[in-house]
């Protein structure tokens, strides 16, 4: 079995991705040195300044060495497949997960999109290995991997989640969540994911026939993406997992299958406090959850969910990348 996990840096990010990159370690620790030559490691450190300013001049810098001295570094295997890329060009996380799913779903048999404040269960590798041996039994090549979640804010989201959160009261953030693990905005250790899945004895796996993810921690049988599926290119920097999703139901119709690994928690730390480090003017500790005063993100997140609606709206053109470049200049212009 070949996997690749992909995972999209900002620069702004690099004081938080090594929690995801622990989980990444602790995982292939769990296959055997022989089976390293079957495992795929990518990332993709995005040093671009359109919408985020860095503190000094020299920050971009220290960011990029601190990434080659305390992230790729860490992983010191003889046979494991590592590979990276730095660049500012104007480029997003949906660009890079659809560049990584057609990079590299040719030669692999799985893949994971991984992300800045996403932690991967260290059983990633042995459950997709009974996942494929289930499915190459019964010829079913084209399908969805996804790992449990904590508590989440609608219904919908039910079967997704960890039965040890699953009862537990959705937190808002006017709430008191600070010390309950169960609510997404609370920033769970690699510890404490590892105790939650220490609990299990036996994998407990659920199906479902229609799509329903988010994108941290997406498992991708590869022949999907060989098929067809993939994000449009009309969304680039939100919305991918649900354009993604839309697409992969549109290409599977009725034959939609998607696996649920019920009692083995992924953790997606939304709220993390080191999510947007060493941006000027965000100084306070709600930084990294307000973007709200920045005009031209806020124009970005608004073109790729305008497009994200329209998808499926043949009377709806979709608006370029070329035409927010637009939209970005005279925004900068007026608030010169």
């Amino acid at each position: 079995m070949k996997l690749a996990i992909g995972c999209h840096v900002m620069w702004y990010e690099i004081e938080m991705v090594g929690e995801y990159v622990d989980s990444l370690i602790q995982l292939i620790d769990q296959v055997s040195e022989e089976e390293h030559k079957n495992i795929y490691i990518d990332f993709y450190l995005n040093t671009n300044t359109y919408f985020e300013q860095p503190v000094s001049k020299d920050m971009i810098e220290k960011v990029i060495e601190k990434f080659n001295s305390q992230i790729l570094s860490q992983f010191r295997y003889e046979y494991l497949n590592l590979t990276h890329n730095i660049s500012d060009k104007f480029y997003f996380i949906g660009d890079y997960r659809r560049d990584f799913n057609n990079m590299f779903a040719p030669n692999t048999d799985f893949l994971i999109w991984g992300e800045s404040d996403c932690l991967l269960p260290k059983e990633t590798y042995q459950v997709l290995n009974l996942i494929k041996d289930y499915t190459d039994q019964n010829n079913s090549y084209r399908y969805i991997v996804t790992f449990a979640v904590r508590k989440m804010w609608d219904e919908s989201w039910k079967v997704l989640e960890h039965p040890k959160f699953t009862d537990a009261k959705f937190k808002e953030r006017e709430e008191d969540w600070e010390n309950d693990p169960s609510s997404i905005l609370y920033t769970m250790s690699l510890a404490e994911m590892n105790k939650v899945n220490e609990e299990t004895k036996e994998v407990d796996l659920q199906f479902i026939q229609y799509p329903k993810f988010d994108g941290s921690g997406l498992v991708i049988s590869s022949q999907l993406v060989m098929a067809g599926a993939n994000i449009p290119l009309g969304v680039w920097a939100c919305g991918e997992d649900t354009s993604f999703m839309t697409v992969a139901g549109k290409i599977l119709g009725g034959d939609y299958k998607q696996f649920i690994v019920k009692n083995i928690l992924k953790v997606h730390n939304r709220n993390h406090p080191k999510k947007r480090m060493y941006v000027e003017g965000m100084n306070d500790e709600a930084a990294h959850i307000n973007r709200e005063n920045n005009k031209s993100w806020m124009k970005n997140h608004k073109v790729c969910e305008t497009n994200l609606h329209n998808l499926n709206n043949n009377t709806k053109k979709l608006i370029t990348r070329k035409e927010l470049k637009d939209e970005i200049t005279k925004i900068s212009t007026n608030n010169s």
